[in-house]
């Protein structure tokens, strides 16, 4: 009786693994020209939207994450001479965050318990994703976007906040040019 709870025991942790990691994030979402060729591109340009009139202090180092991933395959250029321009912003969106949910389980002796409990607990938060739009300079089209989010703490330092922001470029930019 022993090795069939220890098996049933099994059972449940493999199964709640892959439960649990079918509910993971996707780190980005990527959309293309699947017909463009970006073979031939060689220069770059950044643009921020021209939705804020000044370069704020996370659009600075999105810059800078920009640059850093794109400089060892591309060279930078002003905008009229680019072969595609890299367009960013970030999209503010209002989240309802419910986090009220615990699952729980446990073996004693022949027996085998499973709880789940939900509580009221939800606040409304704002998620900031951020946008990367690859325009190309030639046909002045919109060939390739990537949108990912992440939560900027209010309390992270300047470093974590350079260091996640360039974690977060890097990802998105690893699609790109699409193979």
């Amino acid at each position: 009786m022993t090795k069939l709870m220890s098996v049933t025991f099994a059972a449940i942790l493999v199964s709640l693994g892959l439960f649990l990691g079918g509910c993971a994030q996707k780190l980005a979402n990527y959309d293309y020209n699947p017909g463009f060729s970006y073979a031939n591109y060689q220069t770059y340009a950044l643009q921020q939207s021209d939705k804020q009139s000044y370069q704020s202090l996370d659009g600075s180092r999105i810059e800078a994450a920009l640059r850093q991933t794109l400089e060892p395959r591309y060279q930078a250029a002003a905008p009229e001479q680019a072969d595609f321009i890299v367009n960013y912003y970030l999209e503010a969106s209002e989240q309802i965050d419910q986090s009220g949910f615990s699952f729980g389980f446990g073996v004693f002796g022949s027996n085998l318990g499973v709880g789940v409990s939900t509580g009221p607990e939800a606040r409304q938060e704002t998620e900031g994703k951020l946008v990367l739009e690859v325009v190309d300079t030639a046909s002045d089209q919109l060939v390739w976007s990537a949108r990912a989010r992440r939560h900027l703490k209010d309390g992270m330092t300047p470093t974590e906040r350079r260091e996640l922001i360039q974690k977060l470029v890097a990802e998105m930019l690893q699609n790109f040019p699409p193979q």
